[in-house]
């Protein structure tokens, strides 16, 4: 990360000093900011309805930057999870679109996969993390699925907001096990970590998709 740009919310400009005074190494691991061209070009291809807190995040740091350009890996940021960038956003949410298309025909409408769902972190070729900008599942817009979709017909609504995951982030990083991957992390501190989750998102919960009837 080499473009100085100064966050105007205040979680992102938490998370930025933060990052900065436990981990300052870890910046090398975030793209610069994304410029307003960028931004902005993002908004039209989406027509979707993002928080403002979202876009402040973005212009601090583009996603996550490559660990292994050859095989397009991106370095992990949160046990084990890569942050994308607004282009490879446009990318996935593209994909899962047209998938959703042609696939996933055994479920309830809209619940395998939602247009109303914009990844923004993923492990490859078997997790994802959305903003649901609909409400899905009885919730509200803005709030925070993530899904292992190679094996179980579960979503996890992880944060009511965007606000909340960064809120997680900081104190992930003050507890010295954001970048940590799960199998690296003792029991005990495993349980500290879901108590930290579990504190800031007491509606954390998790739903079991329903097979479509005939």
């Amino acid at each position: 990360m080499e473009k100085d740009v100064q966050p105007q919310t205040t979680l992102v400009c938490t998370l930025a000093e933060t990052l900065n005074r436990c981990y300052p190494d870890a910046l090398n691991l975030l793209n610069p900011g994304a410029s307003e061209p960028e931004i902005e070009l993002f908004k039209t291809r989406l027509q979707r309805e993002l928080p403002e807190i979202f876009y402040d995040f973005y212009r601090w740091c583009n996603g996550s930057s490559y660990e292994n350009l050859e095989n397009n890996w991106l370095f992990p940021i949160e046990h084990g999870r890569s942050l994308l960038s607004l282009e490879a956003i446009v990318k996935q949410k593209k994909f899962w679109d047209e998938e959703s298309k042609v696939n996933f025909q055994e479920w309830q409408p809209g619940e395998y996969w939602n247009e109303a769902w914009i990844p923004f972190m993923a492990i490859d070729d078997w997790w994802l993390r959305v903003v649901d900008t609909q409400g899905c599942f009885g919730g509200i817009p803005g709030q925070i699925i993530s899904f292992d979709y190679k094996n179980y017909p579960f979503r996890s609504i992880e944060y009511d907001t965007f606000d909340k995951w960064l809120e997680t982030v900081i104190l992930k990083i003050e507890s010295d096990c954001l970048f940590k991957e799960f199998h690296e992390i003792p029991f005990e501190e495993e349980k500290d970590i879901f108590a930290i989750e579990k504190r800031i998102n007491p509606n954390r919960r998790s739903i079991e998709l329903e097979p479509r009837t005939a």
